[in-house]
């Protein structure tokens, strides 16, 4: 028996060394490399590569990008929460419930790189930062500039010269009646294009009541909206875009479309791919006042990742000034912290009027975004989408403007105000 004992003494220090070896070169292993999910266009993806290699270079930490299809990150990063196997860092267009307690704090990113306050998600009973805005989306106006200048028909040049509504409507039949554009508006199908016209209507989309139990909305969202439903009319819109999915951005590079209402994310792919024509972008027209409404995406740090302080600085790293205005400049993004001026080279122009339509929109620019971030991570529904299909359905003759407003209220009380 004691001959035995010698035997697999030796034999069990020996598994215990091996493990605490394997231990610690994992350990170190892990203190080398960030993990990182993101859902990103080859533009956006090749960014946060090069700014990846980028760091590695200077620190020696490998950031190993994961990119997982859009429809599956929510998924994906659900599931490794529940198996405390999450990613250091992730890029997400929203927090989910079961991701809120697991999120790190990046007050002290938000604070000292000045991220945008807008859209800086913070949980209200904590105190705590749990996204960052890691870059910004804001609607603009585009159009096909040779069709204008072919019929002498003037666009504004400055923010002195801005269109209302109707003056733009007029404007672009008379494009329409001269030349040979199929149609003159094409607007993105987005709640998102939405809400930026009912507010430049002096509209305040969809808010809630005095006594905050329940959504309404206003005259001047109802007036706005009844005037986008009555552009469908297949001569100025077609209204195939919004009811059957047709491609608005695929109609304007056709060069058959005067004008396309959609966002700064057109900017590289219409500076690198349109070459039949002259396009430029102007300034979105407004009846009471300037409206846009702020997208993006956030970043967020998991408190169970394999590299908890790792991919902290690696934010501070990222959002160290000369670094993000590079990340930006990579991307083509508007940046989302302040005071900061990025070089678009030759789309400069075209990113100052977005710029400026960001800052001098009303202060409803930002509050669905941050509303509807900050109702999903505290265990409400979020809203379904039933906006836009709803209002597809009144333009396709399916029911009536009052019906789809009680349908889109019903998603709001539905969506911010009752528990998951």
């Amino acid at each position: 028996m004691k001959k035995s004992a010698r035997i697999v003494l030796p034999l069990m220090f020996l598994t215990i060394g091996l493990g605490a070896c394997r231990s610690n070169n994992s350990s170190e292993q892990n203190n080398k490399t960030i993990t990182f999910y993101l859902s990103g266009d080859k533009s956006e993806g090749h960014a946060y590569s090069k700014m990846a290699k980028e760091y590695e270079k200077e620190t020696g930490v490998k950031v190993r990008i994961t990119d997982v299809p859009y429809d599956n990150l929510t998924t994906k990063i659900d599931k490794a929460v529940q198996a405390i196997d999450e990613p250091d860092i992730a890029r997400v267009s929203g927090v989910g419930t079961t991701w809120t307690s697991s999120l790190q704090d990046l007050s002290d990113i938000a604070t000292s790189a000045k991220t945008n306050k807008r859209v800086t998600i913070t949980d209200k009973e904590s105190g705590e930062v749990k996204a960052i805005p890691s870059d910004l989306t804001s609607n603009g106006l585009f159009i096909n500039r040779s069709l204008f200048d072919q019929v002498g028909v003037d666009y504004p040049k400055s923010d002195q010269e801005i269109w209302t509504w109707d003056n733009f409507i007029k404007a672009l039949k008379q494009v329409q009646a001269k030349t040979d554009a199929k149609y003159g508006l094409v607007v993105d199908p987005s709640d998102h294009c939405l809400r930026t016209i009912t507010h430049q209507f002096g509209g305040e989309d969809f808010q809630l009541n005095e006594k905050a139990t329940a959504y309404h909305t206003d005259k001047n969202t109802i007036k706005a909206l009844e005037e986008f439903i009555s552009w469908n009319d297949n001569k100025l819109m077609p209204k195939t875009v919004w009811t059957s999915g047709e491609d608005p951005s695929a109609m304007f590079k056709s060069g058959q479309v005067a004008a396309y209402l959609s966002g700064s994310w057109q900017i590289k792919d219409f500076t690198e791919n349109i070459k039949d024509f002259n396009w430029a972008t102007t300034y979105m027209p407004y009846e009471k006042t300037r409206g846009n409404n702020l997208g993006g995406n956030f970043l967020v740090a998991f408190k169970n990742g394999k590299n908890t302080k790792g991919c902290k600085a690696f934010l501070k790293w990222l959002y160290k000034p000369a670094n993000y205005k590079q990340l930006c400049e990579y991307a083509g993004y508007l940046p989302a912290v302040e005071n900061m001026k990025i070089d678009y080279g030759k789309s400069q122009k075209d990113y100052d009027i977005i710029q400026n339509e960001t800052d001098h929109a009303s202060d409803m620019i930002g509050y669905q975004t941050t509303q509807g971030v900050q109702a999903t991570m505290n265990g409400k529904k979020g809203l379904s989408g039933t906006y836009k299909d709803a209002i597809a359905n009144v333009i396709n003759g399916q029911e009536s403007l009052k019906t789809a407003i009680k349908q889109i209220e019903k998603d709001y009380n539905d969506g911010f105000l009752a528990d998951r």
